[in-house]
């Protein structure tokens, strides 16, 4: 169902459809082959919802593209009546395709909203605003239900199936046409001791079911005191260093690693917060200083011989065409790239955007954790 597109439409901002309803459903029918895209490719998720977010995007984008060939594939001359490529089109499409696959998988939802949840805040929308914040807001609560439903995930990240009820027991109806004593008693018998098997089987199962969680919430208590231990102590074990001996920008990066090398699945959004907290109370972090883009993206690329490897390889690599804040300083890494007005027009935010370091932080592991997701 094309939820996005339907309300995009509902409020007319799709235009040029004359009334024809066959190319609203080309539309819907285009979409559908996204769908079916990003269940193939799922590396394209965070590529999809970060430019159906951006309101400026590139004809070149590889979202875009996709979104262009799925559109002239169901409708041939699509291109001779939207001669301007139609940038608010492709992005309903695009956020309508990831739409679909979140309704139907969590582990896509908790990938999204990660993706985008600490960009939101510095994005203003159009007239699309109502109609994509209700499919954050859906995404938002989707992505806890996933978090907390890791409880009942095995080592092998398997989802443990609660053993199924028996059927109760009810002797066979042959029995009734037996006369022979002993044929009866043999049949009884045989009937029992498979009975007997199921039933030892079944408690097995429940046994086994019983463990799994145990197991798992003497897991869940274990991540609590290690998180909790990590941010009170503010040590990191990957360097034997206090995080104190570092530069404030410096020390986020390295808490950041730190943190997620403790995570066995998908954090939850509390997680994040504690991070927040723990880089709030760095001894030379001030929680009100706001920091520019431009100083952000300097520091880092300024001084990326100063960080340690292994930090800067705890951060995947980012997307070429549309960058989230993880991206943002995974490339100022890059001894490749050292053009700031570049980096930051990359960024699907605004270059006048100002953020505290906790809040960069945060971004960055949330980002992260939702990149991670896709590479399992």
């Amino acid at each position: 169902m094309s939820k996005v597109l339907d309300e995009i439409n509902s409020i007319g901002l799709i235009k040029k459809l004359d009334g024809i309803d066959k190319r609203f459903e080309d539309m819907v029918e285009a979409t559908t082959l996204l769908v079916e895209r990003l269940k193939k490719e799922e590396s394209l998720l965070i590529a999809f919802v970060l430019t159906s977010i951006n309101q400026t995007p590139n004809s070149d984008d590889t979202a875009i593209e996709i979104a262009d060939e799925c559109f002239t594939e169901v409708w041939k001359s699509a291109r001779s009546i939207y001669i301007d490529t139609p940038f608010l089109l492709y992005r309903s499409m695009l956020l309508d395709s990831c739409q679909q696959v979140a309704s139907d998988n969590q582990r896509y939802a908790y990938i999204l909203w990660n993706t985008i949840s600490d960009i939101l805040p510095f994005k203003i929308f159009a007239e699309e605003k109502e109609v994509f914040e209700n499919v954050f807001l859906q995404w938002a609560k989707e992505s806890e239900e996933y978090s907390s439903s890791k409880l009942l995930d095995n080592e092998k990240d398997n989802k443990i199936p609660f053993p199924k009820k028996l059927p109760a027991f009810k002797p066979s109806n042959e029995l009734e046409t037996i006369n022979d004593f002993q044929i009866m008693y043999t049949k009884l018998s045989e009937d029992f001791t498979t009975r007997e098997s199921l039933y030892q089987s079944q408690y097995q199962r429940f046994e086994e079911y019983r463990e799994a969680i145990n197991e798992n919430i003497r897991s869940n208590e274990n991540l609590k005191l290690d998180t909790l231990w990590w941010s009170k102590s503010l040590y990191s074990a990957s360097l034997n260093k206090s995080y104190k001996e570092f530069e404030g920008k410096m020390a986020l990066i390295v808490m950041v690693g730190d943190l997620l090398s403790l995570m066995e699945n998908a954090p939850p959004a509390s997680v994040s917060y504690l991070l927040f907290e723990t880089v709030a109370n760095l001894p030379d972090i001030d929680i009100e200083k706001e920091f520019t883009l431009e100083e952000i993206w300097n520091f880092y690329s300024q001084n990326r011989d100063n960080f340690p490897n292994q930090s800067i390889e705890q951060l995947t690599l980012g997307y070429q065409d549309n960058w989230s804040l993880k991206d943002f300083i995974y490339f100022a890494f890059d001894d490749n790239l050292s053009d700031t007005d570049t980096a930051i027009s990359k960024l699907i935010i605004s270059k006048d955007t100002k953020m505290t370091l906790p809040k960069l932080a945060q971004a960055i592991f949330r980002e992260e954790s939702a990149e991670r997701q896709v590479r399992t």
